[in-house]
C-alpha cells in the first residue's frame, strides 16, 4: 500500500469508493497500459504495478472510469512507501502537466495553504517535485532533521 497522503491532495484517486482503498491509484485520463513502462521503471524488487481499470463509488472520480495501477509490495521489509509515492507524483507532473492537479483550499482547518503541502508537512517537497528535483535531492530536504530526531528519540529510549 502507498502512503494514503499522496494522492489525497491531488486530483488522482487514492481507490476511496472501491474494495482496494489506498492499494489503487488513478484517474480518468490515465491509460495504464500506455503507461506501464514508465511506471514500471519505478518499481524495485520490492513493489510491482499492475495495471487496472476501476470506478470510484465514491470520493473523487465517482462514477467515472479511471484507468491507473494496482500496487503489489513483494517486500515489506524493503519497500519504502513514501519516496514510492513521491516518485509516482514526480512522474504524473511530468507525463500529465495540463490534467494533474493539486487540490486548492480548504483542506481540513485550514483555508490558504494547499492540502498537499498540510499533508506533507510543508511546502518545500511540493515546490521540489513541480521544479523536477531527484528523488534523493528530494529526501536531503529533511535527512539532517530527520538524523536529528533519531539522535534525539535514541537517548529518550528504554529499551534498543
Amino acid at each position: 500500500m502507498i502512503h494514503r497522503g499522496h494522492y489525497k491532495g491531488t486530483n488522482i484517486s487514492e481507490g476511496r469508493g472501491t474494495t482496494l482503498p489506498f492499494q489503487l491509484f488513478g484517474a480518468p485520463f490515465l491509460n495504464p497500459y500506455k503507461l506501464l513502462k514508465p511506471f514500471m521503471a519505478i518499481c524495485d524488487s520490492s513493489v510491482t504495478l499492475r495495471p487496472v481499470y476501476f470506478e470510484p463509488l465514491a470520493d473523487k472520480w465517482q462514477g467515472r472510469r479511471c484507468g491507473g495501477f494496482h500496487i503489489h509490495v513483494l517486500n515489506g521489509k524493503g519497500f519504502r512507501p513514501f519516496r514510492f509515492g513521491l516518485s509516482i507524483l514526480r512522474l504524473l507532473l511530468e507525463l500529465f502537466p495540463e490534467e494533474f492537479e493539486w487540490i486548492p483550499p480548504p483542506y481540513e482547518y485550514e483555508f490558504r495553504r494547499l492540502p498537499i503541502d498540510v499533508i506533507l508537512g510543508s511546502e518545500r517537497v511540493r515546490e521540489a517535485l513541480e521544479s523536477g528535483k531527484s528523488l534523493e535531492e528530494i529526501e536531503g530536504l529533511w535527512t539532517d532533521e530527520l538524523n536529528e530526531y533519531l539522535e534525539r528519540r535514541d537517548s529518550c529510549r528504554l529499551y534498543t
